[in-house]
């Protein structure tokens, strides 16, 4: 068995003269690259890859600004004149009698009557007593502080043949006008209570019971 192994390989190996024509001279590859070459080759895809990732890489989120408060708006009815303080202009106001710096005074709208006075500086031996420091000023109204010595009126109350005041006049002074009674000076006083007071004889046609023949019946007969 052995030697019959040994003859077979023998045969196998034996030249048979065609290993010539298995020696074929392949042509040379013209790309040569070496191992130095390859490296720096890798090195360079590397960097490419590296900085296309930076580059594309996303942008921080931009800070978001908080919204401001909301701010709530009330409802107002249907008919309310609502007056914004904010926007209102200065009034002015004359001040007259026992004080320092008599004459017109610019206050900011809202006033009280102590204001005024404290702009005016009344006098050491002025009387003001009568005086309703906390009544709230309108534009054109006046202030008279008495001389000293001079008999004080009753408060709110006009002289003979004197305008009836609109913005300080009792329910009965406002019921001594022609064709006012109960009803329209209780209207009035209302009026002036929610609106601080009139800004003008004419808002009048404003109060219920009150057109424009009636408000041209009382002109000369009333005022601020």
């Amino acid at each position: 068995m052995r030697q019959r192994i040994t003859r077979r390989l023998a045969e196998l190996t034996h030249p048979t003269g065609e290993e010539e024509l298995l020696d074929v001279a392949f042509p040379r590859p013209r790309l040569h690259v070496t191992l130095r070459q390859g490296v720096i080759a890798l090195a360079a895809v590397g960097v490419l890859l590296l900085g296309w990732l930076v580059f594309r890489a996303p942008e921080p989120p931009h800070p978001v600004s908080p919204s401001p408060p909301a701010v709530a708006v009330a409802q107002v009815p249907d008919g309310v004149r609502v007056v914004d303080r904010a926007a209102e202009e200065p009034i002015v106001v004359s001040v007259v009698g026992a004080v320092e710096n008599p004459g017109l005074h610019e206050l900011p709208a809202g006033s009280r009557a102590a204001d005024a006075l404290a702009a005016a500086r009344p006098l050491p031996d002025a009387d003001t007593r009568h005086i309703n420091l906390a009544a709230r000023l309108v534009d054109g109204m006046q202030l008279t502080v008495p001389e000293p010595g001079v008999a004080v009126p009753v408060a709110g109350s006009p002289g003979p043949g004197m305008p009836v005041p609109l913005n300080s006049a009792t329910a009965e002074q406002l019921e001594s006008l022609p064709g006012v009674g109960a009803a329209t000076s209780a209207a009035i006083i209302a009026y002036r209570t929610e609106h601080g007071g009139f800004a003008a004889v004419g808002d009048l046609v404003e109060v219920p019971g009150i057109g424009p023949a009636k408000l041209a019946r009382l002109e000369g007969l009333v005022s601020l």
